[in-house]
């Protein structure tokens, strides 16, 4: 896709107020960042949403709409603010980077010189301070990459860098001794990046990288009831699908009350919708496969999918109930 601006956008930012632009944004971005409140809902927004001359952010509380055209004019003196701090004609304070680069992730949440200046800063105000002090700076980071996780932007909630960075920010967590709200991250960052993009790799990825952080075992319900409620809503996204199966293993790899449970409510799930999508049948084969939910979850899932095979019309509706019956029976023999 060629990356030549029109002749109207290429006059717009010639003419426009480039520093105004990027005092608007970056303000915006980094006077809301409050780890006390509510993750940023940011958008940017298109030629379909005209800003007056002069404008260049919307915003209602937590909810902030950046004019796409006033993005790039700002990223353009983001850019040359991060240059000169770099190579040292123009050093700036801490605050200023972070407001540079929070306006360099908007627009590019691929830049890794911005996200590792971040990184840096960061550990310039966690050396020497006490735990409180070294907990509000990692706080107010995490709100900041959590709401870009999380927004509605269209790139940022499957960002390789960002994730990585949030994934970073965690082991200095841990590193420092400060426990992570595993089950909150779930709920407040991880499901609502996998809604946002399906079958986001790189959330699911993060997910399982946060079960491996200490946490109460008494987490472990809430951390299942919720994600087996979002596959429910979500019964196509097979990444979902593919981390409740990996929570139960997680836990055990024997039959438990919780496994059983679970699966007998997905098999009813899938029966009183007829569902014969493969995102739900891979699930249910490798849970009665696994021996995690004995003999009975075994049987049911013969009985529930030889239902749907005799009441389905669509050929590839018996594909996948057949395939994963036939997958179920040959590596349950293995196991």
């Amino acid at each position: 896709m060629s990356r030549a601006l029109d002749k109207d956008t290429a006059t717009a930012l010639k003419n426009g107020n480039s520093k105004a632009a990027y005092e608007a944004i970056s303000q915006a971005l980094l006077s809301s960042a409050s780890p006390n409140d509510d993750l940023l809902d940011i958008e940017i927004l298109g030629k379909a949403f005209p800003f007056q001359d002069g404008t260049y952010v919307l915003q209602e509380g937590v909810a902030i709409g950046a004019s796409k055209l006033g993005l790039v004019q700002a990223f353009f003196v983001a850019r040359q603010v991060l240059t000169k701090h770099i190579d040292g004609t123009s050093p700036r304070t801490d605050d200023e980077m972070l407001a540079a680069t929070a306006v360099m992730l908007l627009l590019d949440p691929e830049h890794l010189t911005a996200a590792n200046a971040r990184k840096r800063i960061l550990q310039r105000q966690l050396h020497g301070h006490d735990q409180e002090k070294s907990q509000l700076a990692l706080n107010k980071e995490k709100h900041f990459i959590d709401s870009f996780l999380t927004s509605r932007l269209h790139r940022h909630t499957k960002s390789p860098t960002l994730w990585s960075h949030r994934r970073w920010l965690m082991t200095v967590y841990t590193s420092l001794g400060i426990p992570v709200d595993v089950p909150g991250d779930i709920v407040k960052v991880i499901l609502v990046a996998g809604e946002r993009h399906p079958r986001n790799y790189y959330a699911w990825c993060h997910a399982r990288f946060l079960m491996g952080l200490g946490r109460r075992s008494s987490e472990n319900s809430r951390i299942l009831a919720a994600v087996k409620n979002w596959c429910f809503g979500h019964h196509t996204d097979i990444s979902g699908w593919s981390f409740l199966h990996f929570l139960f293993l997680h836990q055990a790899r024997a039959p438990s009350e919780a496994a059983e449970t679970a699966f007998a409510e997905v098999l009813e799930f899938a029966d009183s919708l007829r569902l014969a999508n493969e995102s739900v049948w891979v699930f249910l084969r490798a849970m009665a496969a696994s021996g995690l939910v004995g003999d009975d979850g075994y049987s049911q899932f013969f009985t529930t999918g030889q239902h749907l095979l005799a009441t389905s019309k669509r050929t590839e509706d018996l594909a996948v109930l057949r395939s994963a019956m036939e997958w179920c029976e040959t590596f349950r023999t293995k196991t």
